[in-house]
């Protein structure tokens, strides 16, 4: 890749990119910068478009070479890894916490994007769905029956 098309980027195409690496979330990139998600979208279209690339992380990869920086752990952990504020806040899979003081919540909440749940809680409420399913499913037949046999009376 030449680096005439990287320096035919502006540089609010090259700012938006070097943000797509660390949290390759247009939301989360336009409350970063201050713009609307569409604003990304643009800016992020304009740089796949000039570099011939489909993904805008293909177009922030290229431009992280092109500039000499680091991008496997940038692209997958973000900017956490190289320490500060931020890096407290990262959990990296496994999270050190699994051992005795699991708590039994359902769903992720934030900082903490996977469900805890031990194997046992995880399989009781697999069962307990399809148990639920089952019994609303039967539910629906009966009262279906009985609704046509009501239906059969007046008629």
């Amino acid at each position: 890749m030449g680096a005439d098309l990287i320096d035919a980027l502006s540089d609010l195409e090259k700012e938006a990119l070097r943000l797509f690496l660390v949290v390759s979330d247009q939301k989360e990139l336009a409350r970063r910068i201050g713009r609307s998600p569409a604003t990304v979208e643009q800016r992020l279209a304009r740089a796949r478009r000039k570099l011939g690339v489909a993904r805008s992380l293909d177009a922030a990869l290229l431009l992280a070479e092109h500039e000499g920086r680091s991008t496997y752990g940038t692209a997958i952990y973000g900017d956490s890894l190289r320490g500060g504020p931020a890096a407290a806040a990262l959990k990296l899979w496994p999270p050190k916490d699994r051992g005795g003081r699991q708590s039994l919540m359902f769903f992720p909440t934030r900082g903490r994007p996977w469900n805890t749940l031990p194997a046992w809680a995880r399989l009781s409420m697999i069962l307990g769905g399809m148990i639920a399913l089952l019994i609303a499913a039967v539910a629906t037949v009966s009262i279906g029956e009985s609704v046509s046999r009501i239906v059969q009376q007046f008629h």
